[in-house]
């Protein structure tokens, strides 16, 4: 990768989603320093209004952008499947350049926002309740379907409330000591302070759930070989995996389905890069809920399953802990923008690995990890980067 881009992410910004993800592209470009003439293939999800009626929609951005494309990523045009993609069609010779980006902005007021089911109060982001059978009908939300696995999980293991509250409260100091942060100078978090927060979906509090904010991220992909000549520092990508059980948000994930998702697509990354799980020096993971922390790090074998909990206390995710993980704040307190939240896990990465993170650089890091989704979307991918040595 050549270039990467974050704009001003907040709870809510003024504007719309096309200035906002046009601005993160710009930035991503800039960073790159290319212009938009050297770009032959997209990868973004069009917010409208106009445009197709079938998603993503990537085409439509070619009359806002004012040219063509050789190559269009619609498959899941953010994160790591977008980037994987991308990087897929350049070894294929399909195109040479793409750009990546997605957010949102202007959507969290007013009617973008749905109600929450009867008898409470408040409102969700309109993305986490789809029009799917058996979600938005029921009054379901994407927590919802997270916590249907969790539930199992605590049921099962049992592990102690006050070491798994260890886990979002860690990430969510990152956060509060990150001046980028829609969470800055929120904390500090105590596990006490998870634990004392509101009750959201059973077994989630509030404190346990990622954000829903706005803002947007972008990308450039391009050859190890043109990223050489690029005023940024590259980073490589060593490898890439996802897995796919269901439809997001359809069907209601069963924890015996879903609770190892992911490990093929570990499995099959690391043997890419040939590395183990132990050669990763930061970890920015999808942590959309404190539970998909510690299954991911399961997953990936750096302990038993119902083991992650007092795992993770011990070895520490902190920026002095075994294993750096959501060294910006994450979704649980960074920021988590619709379509380019994903995305910002690896702007994040790169910034790790270039040794340009700021205050919260891990000290010598080379290899970051980045994952998407997780076992209530019931699907998950990874991507490991690493600087260019």
């Amino acid at each position: 990768m050549a270039g990467v881009a974050a704009t001003r992410q907040a709870r809510s910004l003024d504007g719309n989603s096309i200035q906002i993800c046009l601005e993160a592209a710009r930035a991503a470009l800039d960073d790159a320093g290319m212009t938009i003439d050297e770009v032959d293939g997209i990868s973004a999800r069009w917010p409208g209004p106009g445009g197709t009626v079938f998603g993503p929609g990537s085409v439509d951005w070619t009359a806002v952008l004012g040219k063509g494309f050789d190559w269009v990523g619609d498959t899941y045009p953010q994160g790591a499947p977008g980037l994987l993609d991308a990087a897929g069609a350049i070894l294929a010779g399909q195109c040479s350049t793409v750009l990546v980006f997605g957010g949102r902005a202007g959507e969290s007021g007013g009617a973008a926002g749905l109600r929450v089911p009867s008898g409470h109060t408040g409102r969700v982001a309109a993305y986490t309740r789809p029009e799917n059978e058996f979600t938005s009908c029921w009054g379901s939300l994407t927590a919802a379907q997270f916590a249907l696995v969790a539930q199992v999980y605590l049921h099962r293991f049992a592990p102690d409330p006050e070491r798994m509250a260890l886990v979002p409260a860690t990430i969510r100091n990152a956060g509060s000591a990150n001046p980028a942060a829609v969470m800055y100078r929120r904390g500090p978090y105590r596990p006490a302070d998870i634990l004392a927060s509101p009750p959201v979906a059973e077994p989630f509090r509030l404190l346990d759930l990622c954000l829903a904010t706005e803002g947007a991220a972008a990308m450039i992909v391009t050859s190890v070989e043109r990223a050489r000549d690029c005023p940024s520092a590259p980073a490589v990508v060593l490898g890439g995996g996802s897995e796919w059980y269901r439809q997001q948000y359809v069907d209601p994930p069963r924890y015996d389905d879903v609770a190892r998702i992911g490990a093929g697509a570990y499995r099959r990354s690391l043997a890419m890069a040939s590395l183990r799980p132990g050669d990763v020096d930061v970890f920015e993971l999808y942590d959309i809920n404190t539970f998909e922390v510690v299954r991911q790090f399961e997953t990936l074998g750096f302990c038993g399953e119902g083991e992650g909990v007092d795992y993770l206390a011990e070895a520490g995710i902190g920026l002095d802990g075994r294993h750096p993980t959501n060294t910006d704040g994450g979704l649980l307190a960074y920021s988590h923008a619709g379509w380019g939240g994903p995305t910002l896990k690896i702007v994040e990465a790169v910034r790790q690995i270039r040794g340009t993170a700021g205050p919260s650089q891990v000290p010598g890091a080379e290899v970051a990890l980045v994952t998407g989704a997780g076992s209530g979307a019931q699907y998950h991918n990874a991507a490991l980067l690493a600087a260019d040595r």
